[in-house]
């Protein structure tokens, strides 16, 4: 049975055109993008941008076999598509994800085909 997940993170400041431009260099590599999506057992994906009043979050989701080994995984990939992925992540929301989580996931309140 799958798992799913959606993580939020911060947008640094002005950095919305630049979330939506990785997005579309995401899009532009997306035979890359399967395969590693593939590698780590990644079934869906889902990026939103959600602008508020005072700040931005990009908020992720994702569905996996096993979402915490995926992410996990992922965090320790030296794949060159992966660090790519990393790196423009971490200059958008200021967040390493070379260090795997330590925070709780999210409780999934209500899911409704996933």
């Amino acid at each position: 049975m799958a798992s799913v997940v959606g993580l939020a993170f911060p947008v640094l400041p002005g950095n919305e055109g630049r979330a939506r431009n990785f997005a579309a260099d995401v899009k532009n590599k997306k035979k890359d993008f399967e395969k590693s999506s593939k590698r780590l057992k990644i079934k869906r994906h889902a990026w939103f941008l959600q602008q508020l009043p005072q700040s931005s979050t990009l908020i992720v989701f994702f569905e996996a076999d096993d979402v915490q080994k995926s992410l996990a995984d992922f965090s320790q990939s030296k794949d060159p598509f992966d660090v790519w992925l990393k790196d423009g992540t971490k200059a958008i929301t200021g967040m390493d994800f070379n260090i795997p989580r330590q925070d709780p996931y999210p409780e999934v309140l209500f899911s409704d085909g996933f």
